[in-house]
């Protein structure tokens, strides 16, 4: 992997980020702190946290082990690398991708075996963007084929949204083309336009080698309403974790300010878009949403992070999905059951849908969430 190491360096080198050396010594957690003192410049932390996730990624036995790494040190430390290393990451894959030769017949084997939206996410969807180059537009559904071999429902759901990444470099940052590849996927479609989306809010930001199209719409309010309608609400939740709009959303009057005068599922999106980057604790964030009423509480369910749980005891989960009882209308209890029944079955590999749904107290709340499990390989669409 020597080769990946040395074109990362001289990336970091390149940017005058993070010191002098040309070829950097395998990375720590203690190696990952200098680069917290860079943060008030976070383009040039960002190149700092590149070259040392590089290292790690280069000195672990496969790249998989490295990503999981990546992961732990992130959430040890978290603040700015925890916000920011799924992004990271994706440019720490793609070089990776380019410069150990990943090809899509190696694909497989390079992808991290992991359900964590972070790191580990980032760098497969930087990854699938490498083997770009070798995707024909003329059969964009041999994508499924390719991730058919995932192991997880999680790591489907990741290899398609790569591909979303994947088709917009191959359309030249262009989203309607990008878009009509994602629509030859079905089913899935959503869930690659997300990755779409993404790819389009880097360029827009000049992020990860693309560049900014000639013609920019930087108004999530424009750009989702010209949009197909199955492509708004993942147009909607890329476009406020990528592009942040003023102020906090902490409250729920922040979401109904964020979102005012829209009407429909211009305004669901929006609603699940502000969702997405309101309190970080899954568990504030329904707190949030109780404050709405009708569509718009089950449209800021639908943002509710339950992935931010990943990891913790199946009692947690239990605990996490009961606070469904807290809203007041029955339209949304039900679907808080049945969303995070999905959801959670998701980030566990299905054993919430075995475990955890039978462990609710009340018959009706059992039978919402084990019907929301069953749902789990569904398109997901708001989801990260």
């Amino acid at each position: 992997m020597i080769g990946f190491v040395l074109a990362t360096a001289a990336v970091s080198v390149l940017l005058g980020a993070c010191g002098g050396d040309s070829e950097p010594a395998p990375s720590t957690a203690a190696g990952i702190e200098r680069c917290s003192e860079l943060e008030e410049d976070a383009e040039a932390a960002r190149a700092c946290y590149r070259e040392e996730l590089a290292a790690i990624v280069s000195a672990a036995e496969t790249p998989q082990d490295g990503a999981a790494r990546a992961d732990a040190i992130a959430r040890e430390q978290g603040g700015f690398l925890l916000a920011n290393c799924h992004g990271i990451m994706h440019t720490v894959g793609r070089e990776y991708a380019r410069a150990e030769g990943v090809t899509l017949a190696s694909l497989m084997d390079n992808l991290p075996q992991s359900n964590d939206p972070g790191c580990s996410a980032g760098f497969a969807h930087g990854l699938v963007t490498g083997v770009a180059p070798e995707i024909d537009a003329s059969s964009p559904e041999s994508a499924l084929d390719v991730c058919e071999d995932t192991e997880t429902r999680y790591q489907r759901y990741s290899c398609i949204h790569g591909f979303g990444h994947a088709f917009m470099r191959i359309s030249g940052e262009e989203l309607d083309p990008a878009l009509g590849l994602c629509s030859a996927l079905g089913a899935e479609a959503p869930d690659c336009a997300q990755g779409a989306f993404h790819d389009y809010w880097f360029a827009v930001a000049g992020l990860d080698e693309t560049e900014r199209p000639p013609e920019v719409v930087d108004d999530p309010r424009r750009l989702c309403a010209d949009q197909p309608e199955q492509f708004v609400l993942p147009c909607w939740y890329r476009a406020y974790v990528d592009s942040r709009p003023p102020g906090e959303i902490t409250v729920t009057a922040d979401l109904q300010r964020l979102c005012a005068e829209l009407e429909g599922i211009q305004r669901e999106g929006c609603i699940t878009a502000g969702s997405v980057i309101g309190p970080a604790d899954p568990r504030t964030q329904l707190a949030m949403c109780t404050g709405l009423r009708g569509a718009d509480a089950q449209a800021c369910i639908h943002g509710v992070k339950a992935q931010n749980f990943l990891g913790q005891a199946l009692q947690a989960h239990v605990e996490l999905i009961e606070r469904c009882d807290l809203f007041a209308e029955p339209a949304g209890r039900q679907e808080c059951y049945r969303w995070l029944g999905k959801t959670l079955n998701v980030v566990t590999d299905g054993e919430f849908g075995e475990a955890g749904c039978p462990a609710l107290s009340q018959a009706d709340a059992r039978r919402l969430c084990e019907q929301g499990a069953a749902q789990m390989d569904e398109p997901l669409v708001t989801f990260s």
